[in-house]
C-alpha cells in the first residue's frame, strides 16, 4: 500500500483555507521576480541620487570657492590699483577730495561681496612663507 498520496480533501472551505495559507510556488515566485525588478529599480534610482549628490556637493565645495577666489583676486588687485591711483590723483592736486572719497566707497562693495561669499562658502588664505589653503567655517547665520 502506498501512503504518498494525500488523502482527499472533500470539504470546499477547508481547501480555500488551506490554500490561502500556503499559496502555489508559482506566485511565490512570480512575487518574488517583483520584488527583485523593483528593488533593482530602486537602488538605480538611488544611485542616480547619490551622484547627483556628489555633483552638487562638488559645485559647492569645490567650483563656487575656486571662482570666489578668482572674484577675490582680481576686486583685491582693481581696488589697490585704484587706490594707488586715487592717491596719486589727490597727492598731485588732479582731484577735489570729494571725488576720491565716494570712488573709495565704491571700492569697498566688490570687497564686501566677495567677504560674504566667502563667509557663506569658505575663504581661501594666502600667508607669506606658507602654502594656499582652503579653510570653511560655518557660519552661524
Amino acid at each position: 500500500m502506498n501512503d504518498n498520496l494525500p488523502p482527499a480533501i472533500t470539504d470546499q472551505r477547508l481547501l480555500a483555507a488551506m490554500m490561502a495559507v500556503n499559496p502555489p510556488i508559482e506566485k511565490l515566485m512570480a512575487d518574488r521576480l517583483t520584488l527583485r525588478r523593483e528593488m533593482k529599480e530602486a537602488q538605480e534610482r538611488l544611485e542616480l541620487e547619490r551622484q547627483r549628490a556628489l555633483e552638487l556637493s562638488h559645485v559647492r565645495d569645490v567650483s563656487i570657492p575656486r571662482y570666489i577666489a578668482l572674484a577675490k583676486a582680481f576686486t583685491v588687485t582693481a581696488a589697490v590699483l585704484a587706490l594707488f591711483a586715487l592717491g596719486f590723483a589727490l597727492f598731485t592736486g588732479l582731484l577735489e577730495i570729494k571725488l576720491p572719497a565716494s570712488l573709495f566707497a565704491s571700492l569697498l562693495l566688490p570687497l564686501w561681496l566677495v567677504d560674504t561669499a566667502e563667509r557663506q562658502f569658505g575663504r581661501w588664505e594666502f600667508r607669506s612663507g606658507r602654502s594656499i589653503r582652503f579653510r570653511f567655517v560655518a557660519s552661524s547665520r
